[in-house]
């Protein structure tokens, strides 16, 4: 027998692209929570078929929506998906990732114990990828992007639309505030959400996470959650087989980002981007094994 949900009611969003066999891992993964989630609504772009096959006939405590999208673009999906949503706290997650049983529990109970006013968003930490402190000279970057010192900027956002993991400390409280959140695996308040959106970004839609929380995090406060948990496998997709491409597309979203989120404008956006540049290109040659490709990427993208 299904076991019914309690506290706030949570309805879970894929956006998938081509990754049947994978969300279906993400499905079963939902499937074993000890709190179910009350709704997963798939919001799939390529070949829907192909999904719909995969994750027909599975035994679900849950109600499960295909919903297909003409478009590919990550942002628009999840947008489209959280408009059918009917949960209290919408949670939007990866087609690539894996989770232990309790992860919802776990996450949700924050939302239960903590007022709207303490508790705005939550991204689950990713298992094995934890952000070693940087060193001296990428420091001096930051401060140069940025305008201030910090120790680490960890969960920081600056400069042409830069974005820090947090570097989590021995000890670190079960909440580590934020400036921005990751989509990967990431818990909002409906109500916050739907006065935002994820901006219509295209196709791999990089930092459309960075461009949503951050304008959330404004008025209602954001989180890692040290404790929690997933395994994200960031599998190959169309949108990555060309580095050229590939690295274009962020910069010229980091611009975005800078331009709507940060307000830069005029020259203090210009310099930061053109510096940017200039830092991607050093570290590129210094260590990329597809350099040429990549140097036309970094070159390619919005002046």
């Amino acid at each position: 027998m299904a076991v019914k949900p309690t506290g706030m009611r949570c309805s879970v969003i894929i956006a998938t692209l081509d990754r049947a066999a994978s969300l279906q891992v993400v499905v079963g993964c939902l499937r074993r929570q000890t709190r179910p989630p009350d709704e997963v609504i798939v919001s799939v772009s390529g070949d829907v078929a192909d999904v719909t096959s995969a994750l027909q006939g599975l035994t679900l405590p849950f109600p499960l929506q295909i919903l297909p999208s003409a478009v590919k673009s990550s942002a628009q999906q999840r947008n489209a998906g959280a408009a059918l949503a009917t949960g209290e706290v919408l949670a939007f997650m990866d087609d690539d990732i894996e989770f232990a049983p309790d992860l919802l529990a776990n996450v949700l109970s924050y939302f239960d114990k903590l007022s709207p006013a303490r508790l705005g968003g939550l991204s689950a930490r990713l298992a094995g990828e934890d952000r070693p402190a940087p060193g001296r000279l990428t420091r001096l970057y930051y401060a140069i992007q940025s305008g201030y010192i910090h120790a680490d900027y960890g969960g920081r956002l600056f400069g042409f639309g830069l974005n820090c993991y947090p570097v989590f400390p021995v000890g670190a409280p079960e909440l580590l505030a934020s400036e921005w959140l990751p989509s990967t695996c990431l818990f909002l308040r409906a109500d916050l959400f739907r006065t935002q959106l994820f901006p219509s970004f295209s196709g791999y839609s990089y930092a459309e996470d960075v461009h949503l929380t951050a304008r959330i995090g404004r008025t209602a406060p954001l989180f890692f959650t040290t404790k929690c948990l997933v395994v994200h496998h960031s599998l190959p997709s169309e949108f990555k087989r060309d580095p050229a491409d590939l690295i274009a597309g962020k910069l010229h979203n980091m611009r975005v980002v800078a331009r709507d989120v940060l307000g830069r404008r005029g020259w203090a956006l210009w310099w930061r981007g053109l510096l940017h540049r200039v830092f991607m290109s050093v570290v590129t040659l210094r260590s990329a094994t597809e350099k040429s490709a990549q140097l036309r990427g970094i070159w390619r993208a919005d002046p």
